[in-house]
């Protein structure tokens, strides 16, 4: 009982350093600089966090704050921070129900650069109002900033974006060790899964949660008859931390070829076969 408490004690805070340092980007960084000038080269392991989608609320939520104490301190800005606040709630919206991938970013940018051209074409040679009269009729709107309103959003707002924080917490933390991943579930215990046989790739389904989560992105695992194993959504910093996870799978992979009769000679000599063995 009493090592349970300990393990809670150190699980909360390192889940509070995590949060205070940035939800881990000082500590990607600081790891960074260490395993640069190391002279190993090496990890011992990697952790990382999994957000729920509610987490990506941040946006909104900071710019309700921080729009509203401009507005307060300087109210001419009020129009400005207007269309900011829009801007910012249409792209939070879009990052919770849509999943735009980087194929259906490229086909939705050539769809509306094609409208642009199409009502540029229409407006100059035909004299037909298009994009310009809906651009007309946004700016008569003059939608302007309410420090009240957009102040109490924000707080409202708190409430599912700490249940995304507590989700982190008690679900969220995955270990990457060299010969196994760890996973701990608050009320029901720890998961240690085996790496051997397993590959590993990323996926970055949504480039939107990718930009507000920092370079957020999904972690496969894949057996080797191709099937995915198991799949750690919304892994914050994956995009950053994917250097030095990699490190540890080299470290499995140096570790399986040095157990069997096989040389490891050519592994070691090949730089891409890191990549490969994680794709």
């Amino acid at each position: 009982m009493f090592t349970k408490i300990i393990q809670i004690v150190r699980r909360t805070a390192a889940f509070a350093l995590w949060v205070i340092s940035g939800f881990g980007l000082a500590q990607r960084l600081f790891a960074g600089l260490r395993a640069r000038h190391s002279r190993r080269g090496a990890a011992d392991e990697v952790v990382v966090y999994c957000v729920h989608r509610s987490f990506f609320l941040w946006a909104l939520i900071l710019a309700g704050f921080v729009g509203a104490a401009c507005t307060r301190h300087w109210p001419t800005t009020a129009a400005a921070w207007g269309w900011a606040y829009v801007l910012v709630l249409v792209y939070t919206l879009l990052t919770l129900l849509f999943d735009l991938s980087t194929p259906r970013a490229l086909l939705w940018s050539g769809i509306c650069a094609l409208v642009w051209l199409a009502s540029l074409y229409l407006e100059d040679m035909r004299n037909v109002t298009m994009l310009s009269g809906v651009g007309r009729y946004l700016r008569s709107l003059h939608p302007r900033l309410d420090p009240g309103t957009a102040s109490l959003l924000s707080w409202l707002l708190l409430v599912p974006w700490f249940g995304a924080l507590f989700h982190s917490f008690g679900r969220g933390r995955k270990v990457f060790s060299p010969n196994s991943i760890e996973e701990w579930f608050v009320g029901e215990g720890r998961e240690i899964t085996d790496r051997s046989g397993l590959k590993f790739r990323t996926r970055y389904r949504d480039l939107f949660e990718t930009a507000l989560g920092f370079g957020a992105g999904d972690l496969e695992a894949v057996d080797g008859n191709h099937h995915v194993v198991k799949r750690w959504e919304n892994v914050l910093f994956l995009a950053l931390v994917w250097r030095r996870l990699d490190l540890i799978l080299h470290q499995r992979s140096a570790v399986v070829e040095t157990s069997s009769a096989a040389s490891v000679a050519p592994e070691d000599n090949d730089p891409g076969a890191t990549h490969r063995s994680a794709a």
